[in-house]
């Protein structure tokens, strides 16, 4: 044999026998590490429309599969998006009178980012800061327009369970989906928690 093929088969014989010693040989897997980094969710802030009641709020839940037990805190007044209005999304005279008087007034009556934006069929439903609600021209400019000030009616959803109290995000992506197609509810929010 010549050189060249000595070389080339000592070549094919040692990978060889790295190919056999790694089938033999077992890395470690920390599968421990990848169960725990899985976000939880330990409830969920939902935003229903003005006006719905406590036992319309229960309805709208028990036809959603929610995985697990849990409890409801109905109307919670904590949160910041307390006030909102509702325009028809044809009419921009509203939206460039209001976005106008802010602007002279140096007012932030209307919260306008996208995430405060909200869009229910042939309507856009703005979160209204509480200044606004307080303040007289906002208002008049509203009774032009025959709109009124309305109020979100926030529930918490908390999951509850003997031995967890949440449930994994998949799960609860898969409910807030659901439960956005519901026309009484405006947003929902995912409420993470750091329980193990």
């Amino acid at each position: 044999m010549s050189r060249i093929n000595k070389e080339v088969a000592f070549f094919i014989v040692f990978l060889i026998l790295v190919i056999i010693a790694g089938l033999f040989v077992k890395t470690p897997v920390d599968t421990e590490t990848q169960v725990n980094d899985e976000l939880k969710v330990g409830g969920m802030y939902i935003q229903f429309e003005d006006g719905v009641p406590d036992s319309e709020v229960k309805a709208v839940l028990k036809n959603y599969n929610l995985t697990m037990n849990y409890s409801m805190k109905y109307n919670i007044d904590y949160m910041a998006d307390k006030y909102y209005i509702m325009v028809d999304k044809g009419n921009r005279d509203i939206r460039n009178e209001l976005n106008k008087a802010m602007k002279e007034e140096k007012k932030d009556w209307i919260i306008s980012s996208p995430a405060h934006v909200i869009r229910k069929g042939d309507y856009h439903v703005f979160t209204v800061s509480e200044q606004a609600v307080q303040d007289e021209n906002f208002l008049e400019i509203l009774d032009k327009y025959d709109i009124q000030v309305k109020k979100f009616t926030w529930c918490y959803i908390r999951f509850e369970d003997e031995s967890k109290n949440w449930i994994p995000e998949k799960d609860a992506i898969r409910i807030k989906s659901e439960l956005d197609q519901n026309e009484n509810i405006f947003s929902v929010y995912l409420d993470y928690t750091n329980s193990s």
